[in-house]
């Protein structure tokens, strides 16, 4: 019988029941026929390597939101809509909450129309006195002019009759008040003429242009308070909880839903102490989410510099690009960092992990009982990354181990037949060393 074969039948041979020998017996009688026939998968390898890269541990924690906010009111208000449910996804300006606006749009409709008026004033005073207005104005002036030349006369004819006692007190007392208001008259129509053609003074027209300013000010106030009120969402986000509903009065400020933001999550977890040292700023990370039988790469964004007084613990803050929506908050999770100084340890290649249900492994490839290659899956554990490789600390791997680069992908975890070629695919010659069986090869 085929050893390879032996290691993918169940152990039902052990059993004495003639039934079970007769159905094992068909069982490896297919297995072998079927393996024999298999094409040899073409893969690349690649050497395993001592590198120099820190010690690594697994820490576990809770996936966070990047950001968790109650949208709140910023006006008062009764609410008439509220389109926004539990775990709605919303978009960045998209409308959680409407509050009743008709009061506003009267306040706002009144304010326009004063804004209106405070522009046409200010516009006026700006253009300056209009022509007709002017040749009205002269014409005031003129006339003045000739009722002032008019009792002029008069007033020198009246005293010289005064003089020669041909006119008496009266008559001349009339006749100079007469004359000194037609001078009076002449003066004020000569400034009024004068001012419609200078225009303006500066002074009116500033404050006209303070009064509109005010108006405009009061304008935009109310547009800006008719806008608030629909409630937008302020990021794109999933709303968690609805914290009031149609016909309930908001205050100012009142919250309205609380909503998370998953474009990005945080991986929290709790470091030891002698871990805090080696973990950095930026330091690529890997998180496995068990629930989702999947790793992601992360970078660490915070480290915070309070322990926890009861677990001497200190947390840490990995950030995991979620563009995906994947991740979910509360979500369990395994991140490993660094937790000490930098020694040689076993690395392959990062293009030689494949992941299956949330598991690394790692393809190896190893000289066939019956000659020709076989290549099959062995588990390992993940340490730090260095450049393009990455550390495997589960000693599964030793230096020297030919591992699988490209076409690992069709590997099973049972030994199957491949052909070793070349990037361009042609076939290579492979040292016939193997790694011995308490490593995972065959025996």
């Amino acid at each position: 019988m085929d050893r390879r074969v032996d290691r993918v039948v169940p152990p039902i041979m052990n059993s004495r029941s003639p039934i079970s020998t007769v159905i094992a017996a068909a069982l490896l009688t297919h297995v072998s026929a079927a393996f024999a026939q298999m094409e040899p998968s073409k893969v690349v390898v690649v050497k395993a390597k001592t590198v120099s890269a820190p010690v690594t541990t697994t820490l576990v924690g809770t996936v966070d939101p990047v950001r968790r906010s109650k949208v709140g009111s910023e006006i008062a208000g009764i609410v008439t809509e509220m389109p926004a449910r539990q775990g709605d996804l919303i978009e960045a300006g998209g409308v959680l909450c409407r509050l009743r606006d008709d009061v506003l749009s009267l306040w706002l409709a009144e304010a326009k129309a004063s804004l209106n008026a405070a522009k046409s004033r200010h516009e006026e005073l700006l253009t300056g006195t209009r022509q007709d207005e002017l040749v009205r104005l002269e014409a005031l002036f003129d006339e003045a002019s000739a009722e002032y030349d008019r009792w002029k006369f008069e007033m020198g004819r009246i005293e010289k009759l005064y003089d020669g006692r041909d006119s008496n007190a009266k008559e001349y007392h009339d006749t100079r008040a007469e004359y000194l208001a037609a001078e009076r008259r002449r003066i004020a129509a000569k400034a009024t003429f004068d001012l419609g053609v200078a225009g303006p003074r500066e002074e009116v027209v500033a404050q006209a242009a303070y009064e509109l300013a005010v108006q405009q000010a009061r304008t935009d106030r109310i547009e800006s308070d008719l806008r608030k009120a629909e409630i937008r969402a302020p990021f794109t986000g999933y709303v968690t909880a609805r914290l009031t509903e149609v016909g309930e009065w908001i205050d100012a400020g009142g919250p309205v839903v609380e909503m998370i933001d998953l474009s990005t999550v945080l991986v929290r977890v709790d470091a030891p102490e002698s871990a805090l040292p080696y973990i950095k700023v930026g330091e690529k990370v890997r998180v496995q989410v068990d629930a989702l039988k999947q790793s992601f790469d992360g970078r660490v964004k915070h480290v915070i510099r309070q322990a926890d007084d009861s677990a001497r613990t200190f947390p840490i803050e990995i950030e995991v690009d979620n563009s995906g929506q994947l991740l979910a908050g509360g979500m369990f999770a395994r991140a490993t960092v660094s937790a000490g100084p930098s020694s040689n340890v076993i690395a392959v290649p990062k293009d030689a992990i494949v992941e299956r249900d949330g598991v690394a492994n790692v393809a190896m490839v190893v000289p066939g009982e019956h000659g020709g290659m076989v290549g099959f899956l062995v588990g390992v554990t993940v340490g730090a990354d260095v450049g393009d490789w990455i550390a495997v600390t589960s000693g599964t791997i030793q230096p020297g181990f030919q591992v699988v680069t490209r076409g690992n992908e069709n590997i099973p975890p049972f030994p199957t037949p491949v052909v070793v070629v070349d990037e361009q695919g042609t076939p290579v010659a492979v040292p016939a060393s193997a790694p011995p069986s308490s490593h995972g090869g065959p025996n």
